[in-house]
């Protein structure tokens, strides 16, 4: 067993997948926090479980932004040890979210996030390819007007200045593990980057086959770049 380290208030602030809800990431979210004995904050997006309203890229970074600041308006928190994770179409929530707040959130950690989702167009139906796309795309894009939230993360991971930690599952059956690397590659100019691949990782149970080296690796990178106490 690796030794459990508190890291003195840091609060997780995490964006989902896709698929389901909160509800569904809560054994997760707590087998995190008895790893990395930290705050976690999630939110239901707009659209998802109980919450009113329609999924868009443009609504969906408006309901982090109100995640975001409320949080750094909380009292009862070290808001200089806030850090934003996501996963899959989550990691794409949060990088436009730490993108757009420079200075204010202290690590970026992305696990299995795509490159935008005109290339993930190419992916889920390969006709598609030749008339979407976006970096990487053979295609001409001559139809990429009509994706309304193409969620372009490639072109704006290399604005991030936080750290950033990528967590990567080789065996993702629903993004190529590629999109990680163009990711990372794309990020070359923040020194303060780290790629860590997991051999046996699918889309959804990267952590739960990454077992304690799994929260080994985020438990280092936030001791680094965030700080922390022995518990």
């Amino acid at each position: 067993m690796i030794k459990v380290v508190c890291l003195t208030g840091t609060t997780i602030l995490f964006f989902q997948e896709n698929a389901g809800n909160i509800a569904h990431r809560l054994e997760f979210i707590a087998t995190m926090m008895r790893y990395l004995q930290c705050n976690v904050f999630m939110l239901s997006y707009r659209g998802y479980g109980d919450s009113e309203g329609y999924p868009s890229q443009h609504g969906l970074i408006k309901d982090a932004q109100a995640a975001l600041d409320h949080l750094l308006q909380r009292t009862d928190i070290e808001t200089t040890k806030v850090v934003v994770f996501g996963r899959s179409l989550g990691g794409a929530v949060a990088t436009a979210l730490v993108k757009n707040n420079p200075g204010k959130v202290a690590a970026l950690i992305l696990e299995n996030t795509f490159t935008s989702i005109l290339d993930m167009a190419g992916v889920m139906f390969p006709l598609l390819k030749w008339f979407i796309g976006g970096h990487g795309s053979n295609g001409l894009g001559i139809m990429n007007f009509l994706v309304r939230s193409p969620w372009n993360t490639l072109n704006i991971i290399g604005n991030v200045s936080a750290p950033v930690l990528f967590l990567s599952g080789s065996q993702d059956e629903m993004i190529p593990p590629a999109h990680m690397k163009r990711l990372y590659d794309a990020a070359s100019l923040n020194t303060r980057t780290l790629f860590i691949e997991f051999a046996d990782g699918m889309h959804m149970d990267t952590w739960l086959r990454g077992g304690e080296r799994y929260w080994h690796s985020i438990r280092l990178f936030l001791e680094q770049h965030v700080g922390s106490s022995s518990d």
